[in-house]
């Protein structure tokens, strides 16, 4: 994994949102031909009167299946991360462009998540977690990836991804400064402590 350098998405990517899209336009297609058949086939007359009318909700359904399609390749262009070696820097988006930055020192766990298709495409995503975060501003993959801040998600070398975040993870203070060690921060807080009981006991 090269650090600094910016990466996208596996082209695999666009083939699962393109299975997504298959699966979610079936029904209505199906429904709409099977309007047209029984029409064309059970009520010529209805048919010859009205069939424009009768098409007009298949061609609204195909201009929607484009218009996603084409939707689909220009959100795969606009994703790219880039991991250094203080932070995970993730940017997204067609129209409203979105640039968001996760610093390792706030990161609280990183889970991996491939769902059944993602397995069949060879695909996975990394869901980074932050403290009292609740939100998907970082994108989402699934189900699982509620709560994540950051996701690199349609990767192929998720495992190696996920190795090299918790590799910058470790050792490092949460909210901490860079270069404070663990010990530094816990002799501070009792430092504070001592002083707030020394203030709670002298005499009023």
């Amino acid at each position: 994994m090269e650090i600094g350098k910016k990466f996208q998405p596996h082209p695999n990517l666009k083939k699962l949102y393109y299975s997504y899209l298959a699966l979610a336009a079936a029904v209505p297609l199906a429904v709409c031909l099977f309007v047209l058949y029984a029409a064309a086939t059970y009520a010529p007359e209805l048919w010859r009167e009205s069939w424009a009318f009768l098409m007009l909700p298949l061609v609204v359904v195909v201009i929607i299946v484009a218009f996603v399609a084409y939707w689909i390749r220009k959100y795969y262009a606009s994703i790219s991360y880039t991991l250094t070696s203080e932070e995970v820097l993730v940017e997204r988006g067609v129209w409203w462009k979105m640039k968001h930055t996760v610093p390792y020192a706030r990161v609280m766990s990183v889970d991996v998540i491939q769902g059944p298709l993602s397995r069949k495409f060879g695909i996975g995503s990394v869901q980074i977690h932050t403290a009292g975060y609740t939100g998907p501003a970082g994108g989402t993959s699934g189900p699982g990836s509620r709560g994540a801040e950051a996701s690199i998600w349609g990767v192929t070398n998720f495992l190696e991804i996920r190795e090299t975040i918790l590799r910058y993870v470790r050792g490092r203070p949460l909210f901490g400064l860079p270069g404070r060690a663990p010990a530094d921060v816990g002799a501070e807080i009792l430092k504070e402590l001592r002083s707030i009981r020394r203030a709670l006991s002298k005499p009023r």
